[in-house]
């Protein structure tokens, strides 16, 4: 019995990437706003201009997928996604769904749950948090093969209950190069 189990995991995990493809992608976003959503979809009162008060400060990040390509539009993903700020690196699980319209694409994706980190001074580790963060943006991919991107979006913080009530989120300008 445990055998079959084993057996049948390992063809559910092998078969997706025969279909599959890596994507790499790496690139820096820039934090424009901050604020907080309710759950009636109305913006927070405290909203702040990022910009104004901090400047202007890319963040780098990349990220590695397995996605499989749904009929030249749409495209799954999931993979390993980080952030940094230079002196300290997170990273954490995430899974992406990327509708292209020709140089447009549209990315949704949601990670979170497991955090890897590491900061200046040697302090690294593995934690689980009750966190998941879901991040909508649009891109404009410049180039041939569209593989330089310009655009922005937003990413937010939710319990991973799901609670809507209120929702911080970050909205960022950016680039990013994809290979895939």
């Amino acid at each position: 019995m445990k055998k079959t189990f084993i057996v049948l995991f390992l063809i559910l995990a092998l078969v997706p990437s025969a279909f599959g493809q890596f994507r790499f992608e790496i690139g820096a976003n820039a934090p424009v706003a901050a604020g907080f959503i309710t759950g009636d979809g109305t913006l927070y009162g405290d909203y702040l201009d990022v910009i104004g008060s901090a400047g202007l400060i890319p963040i780098p990040n990349l990220a590695l997928l397995l996605q499989a390509n749904l009929g030249g539009v749409l495209k799954i993903g999931a993979g390993v996604k980080a952030q940094s700020i230079l002196v300290a690196s997170i990273a954490y699980p995430t899974a992406q769904i990327e509708l292209s319209l020709g140089a447009l694409s549209i990315d949704a994706g949601i990670g979170g749950l497991y955090f890897g980190y590491y900061a200046l001074g040697n302090l690294y580790g593995l934690e689980t948090q009750d966190l998941l963060l879901p991040e909508l943006s649009v891109w404009l991919g410049l180039g041939k093969r569209h593989s330089f991107r310009i655009g922005g979006g937003a990413i937010g913080i939710l319990s991973s209950s799901l609670d809507i009530s209120e929702v911080p989120f970050v909205g960022y300008a950016g680039f990013k190069v994809v290979l895939e």
